[in-house]
């Protein structure tokens, strides 16, 4: 077990297999100790996503968060537009592999939910347990796969400013009028790049139906839905926890898509419950 603490690992360059085809390492940031923790962050922002959960988790869990290409402080891909899920679920598996991290919980917001779910059909064995935030396992309508490829194109073009609009859509009615919410977020998506806008449209237009694995996770599973989402609806995150066998739903009231940033005490304490009824 490693020792409390924090420490950013940045991936400046291709893997230690020296392949110049395999894309650059993800940073990856990791602080405390206990069972690992893995924290999957949503577009279009990074690790710092998850700063409260981390601050009020890290005593009694190594907590593991990991930065998308060109988001945070990790590298961006020669070619964005080719990014996939898939991909980025393997480079997540390769750097928790050279940080000494086995099994554990995979938590993901929006983006960070379709991640974690490539990340259980990959690597089954190490996911123990599954939280889901404002995510589903169904994949894009054609319109709006066609939707995130002319976004990502944009961003490519006219820089990430492009992106600052979904602020409003990605709030709730109330955060959105308050600046200590609202700005901080604002500030999140100015962090990424062009080119990891782009990298995450990109991967999240091409991704698989996780319908079908859904239904067979035998794993214990955390739905978690802000009242006042604008992007999933309250009956898709009803389905959703239906749908896994052993799933619970748990309704934020008075938030929206980024839950845990609209009012993180109400996120956090219903993610450690969750933790420690599967204890």
């Amino acid at each position: 077990m490693r020792e409390g603490g924090s420490r950013s690992s940045p991936g400046p360059g291709p893997g230690s297999s020296g392949d110049p085809h395999q894309p650059p390492e993800l940073a990856l940031h990791d602080t405390g100790s206990g069972p690992s923790l893995l924290l999957l962050h949503a577009f279009p922002l990074d690790a710092s996503q998850w700063d409260h959960q981390v601050a009020a988790l890290s005593a009694g869990f190594r907590c593991l968060r990991p930065d998308m290409w060109g988001c945070g402080e990790s590298p961006e891909l020669p070619e964005p537009l080719l990014a996939t899920l898939d991909g980025y679920a393997a480079a997540v598996l390769r750097r928790l592999d050279a940080a000494g991290a086995g099994e554990f919980v995979a938590v993901g917001s929006s983006m960070g939910g379709y991640t974690a779910l490539a990340l259980l059909r990959l690597a089954p064995s190490r996911v123990r347990a599954l939280v889901l935030a404002s995510s589903r396992a169904s994949t894009d309508t054609p319109e709006q796969a066609a939707n995130r490829r002319k976004m990502a194109e944009l961003a490519l073009r006219d820089g990430v400013e492009t992106a600052v609009p979904m602020v409003k859509r990605v709030l709730g009615r109330r955060a959105r009028d308050e600046p200590h919410i609202a700005d901080p977020v604002v500030g999140r998506i100015r962090r990424c790049r062009p080119a990891g806008i782009a990298a995450c449209q990109a991967a999240m237009a091409c991704r698989m139906d996780e319908t079908p694995l859904v239904g067979s996770v035998e794993i214990p599973a955390l739905v978690i839905h802000g009242e006042q989402d604008a992007i999933q609806t309250f009956d898709e995150a009803r389905a959703l926890a239906a749908a896994l066998p052993r799933g619970e739903l748990v309704v934020l009231p008075g938030v929206g898509h980024l839950a845990n940033l609209e009012d993180p005490p109400a996120f956090t304490e219903a993610l450690r419950g969750f933790l420690e009824r599967i204890s």
